[in-house]
């Protein structure tokens, strides 16, 4: 604490000698610029002298040249010593006698009064118009870049790009570095973003933002509070509350103003809208979600309840027919009911499992177990698992003669493959011929299950992997719930992957998805 005490004490030194310098240098500037401007007028009116033009003309030299003078100056003091050598010059070089300060005529007392007056007054109005020029135009600048900043912040769309918009905006408008937090309201730090070096960094500047916070009162350098800050932070007001804390520290080459500051004053009660009207967009956002989760839960919970009762009813059926007339019926027949029970609880088991996967994917709690996988081991798993209830189609597979290895989640791919392969024994007629392929392009080995089923209209096609979607021109045996495509694609994506589906000519259904070779 004591050695930053005595760092802000140096640099305040070192500010005031090189504040000292520069006052210095710019007075000798100035006084140079007159020094020019006195003798050219000198000059001029030597001109006017000998060629015997009235002496009024050289009065009104002289006061064009003080008025230019302070016009370049912009200073009372220096209008004040402006008009006072120009009424000196004008006495030494043209009244009698000649180069002398003397004054024999007395009529010449009143004209260097009235020529020191005029100068003097009308040159200090020329400093109060070129001030206020001056004020108008910064005050035009503030305006037009605070309209520019409000336009940027009524397009951001998140909290955390109001902050780093209004951190930047900020900084390049008053020439400092602008810290702009937002909290929530237990005070745990919701967004930061800083536009500057690391003025912020320091254990007083932190105690200073978080005093600010707290008490909603100004602090930090230039307050009371926590003077030997960097920074001076102000709070983010609302009806509801504080909303966080913006600091401004100026840079040294910055020149402080109150108009910074009342920019500063007028900018972050916008930033508090804005940021309110976020939180509420949020939340509806957040509110929203949630009713579209309920929704799909309803939704869910018919489908389930509709797609499980004709498997279940027909097991019940078969159970209870081969359970009553089990001495009358031959083994034959037993053996089709057991066949038949078989196939309704397996698809019962896909369905369920599809169901587990999705609400998974929902939540956010699949963690995938990458593993070095060779491709034709996974479509030989997927077809011998899926040919247990598929005897009545001809199931095919095509691969090439070199080993394809892939990284990723071995059951979960399989899982895509039963998927798809399902879909085209249940939409496809009997005897008919499915395709799994696998090749390599590129970079890519791209998986594809062709089968010579209805097809899809057009339409449909760029639905097809929405949830609870079904094909309106299939008509097969049994529908499910319009969850197996879209839970292929979100596997497939969580692999950096991607799926699509096609009609295949004269009928018929391609889809095909691709995994890199190399995972990166």
């Amino acid at each position: 604490m004591r050695n930053h005490s005595i760092n802000r004490a140096n640099d305040k030194i070192l500010d005031l000698t090189l504040s000292g310098k520069t006052k210095k240098q710019n007075t000798l500037i100035k006084l140079v610029i007159m020094v020019f401007i006195m003798m050219i007028c000198t000059g001029i009116s030597m001109i006017f002298f000998h060629i015997k033009m009235f002496e009024s003309n050289i009065v009104m030299i002289y006061l064009l040249g003080i008025l230019i003078f302070t016009y370049l100056a912009e200073s009372y003091i220096y209008s004040l010593i402006s008009s006072g050598c120009g009424v000196l010059l004008y006495n030494f070089f043209f009244t009698k006698p000649y180069y002398n300060l003397k004054v024999h005529d007395p009529d010449y007392i009143i004209t260097f009064i009235v020529m020191f007056m005029v100068g003097f007054i009308t040159s200090m109005l020329t400093i109060r118009l070129k001030k206020e020029r001056q004020l108008v135009e910064v005050r035009e600048k503030y305006i037009a870049s605070l309209y520019y900043i409000e336009k940027k912040l009524l397009d951001v769309k998140s909290i955390e790009e109001l902050a780093e918009i209004s951190a930047k905006e900020m900084s390049k408008l008053l020439n400092a570095d602008v810290l702009v937090q937002f909290n929530h309201s237990n005070g745990e730090l919701l967004y930061k973003s800083a536009s500057g070096n690391d003025s912020f960094l320091g254990v007083i500047d932190q105690a200073a933002c978080l005093e600010t916070f707290q008490s909603g009162i100004p602090s930090g350098y230039g307050t009371t509070l926590f003077s030997d800050a960097s920074a001076l932070y102000k709070p983010i007001l609302s009806q509801s509350g504080i909303l966080g804390v913006i600091g401004i520290s100026l840079r040294k080459d910055s020149i402080r103003s109150q108009d910074q500051f009342t920019f500063a004053d007028v900018i972050i009660p916008q930033i508090a809208v804005v940021l309110e009207r976020q939180k509420i967009s949020e939340e509806q956002h957040k509110v929203q979600i949630e009713m579209q989760k309920e929704r799909l839960r309803a939704d869910m919970l018919r489908s389930i309840s509709h797609d499980f009762r004709t498997p279940l009813a027909g097991i019940m059926g078969l159970a209870s027919t081969a359970r009553d007339n089990y001495e009358k019926i031959s083994d034959e027949i037993r053996k089709n009911f057991l066949q038949s029970i078989y196939e309704d609880a397996d698809w019962l088991n896909e369905l369920v499992e599809n169901i587990l996967q999705t609400t998974r994917f929902d939540e956010g709690r699949v963690k995938l177990n990458f593993e070095e996988e060779a491709a034709e081991e996974i479509i030989s798993d997927a077809v011998a698992h899926v040919k247990k209830h598929a005897l009545n189609y001809n199931i095919s597979v095509k691969i090439p003669e070199e080993i394809l290895l892939i990284k990723v989640d071995g059951i979960l791919i399989r899982q895509v493959l039963v998927n798809l392969i399902n879909n085209a024994i249940n939409y496809s007629p009997e005897g008919s011929d499915i395709i799994v392929s696998l090749y390599r392009d590129s970079d890519r080995v791209v998986f594809e299950v062709k089968d010579n089923g209805p097809g899809f209209l057009t339409d449909d096609l760029s639905h097809v992997f929405d949830r609870y979607y079904h094909n309106t021109k299939k008509n097969g045996n049994r529908k499910g719930m319009g969850l197996g495509l879209p839970l292929c694609k979100s596997i497939i994506e969580a692999h950096n992957g991607s799926i699509s589906i096609s009609n295949y000519e004269p009928h018929g259904t391609i889809v095909s998805f691709y995994i890199l070779s190399e995972m990166e």
